[in-house]
């Protein structure tokens, strides 16, 4: 393979879905921003959420 095909796998392996993957986060952090803030949810813990045990105890 020559320097042009080597280049290209680089653009089409790495460079491409990282574009793609920059995109998005600014994409998504943007999107976040502009949320109104009266309709964000107060973080509340799941109720199927595990609670920490006793770290002393086994089982």
């Amino acid at each position: 393979m020559g320097l042009t095909e080597y280049l290209l796998l680089i653009v089409v392996v790495i460079a491409i879905p990282l574009a793609i993957a920059i995109g998005v986060t600014l994409w998504t952090l943007e999107q976040a921003r502009q949320r109104s803030k009266p309709s964000r949810k107060e973080a509340r813990p799941r109720a199927d959420a595990e609670t920490p045990g006793d770290p002393t105890t086994t089982g």
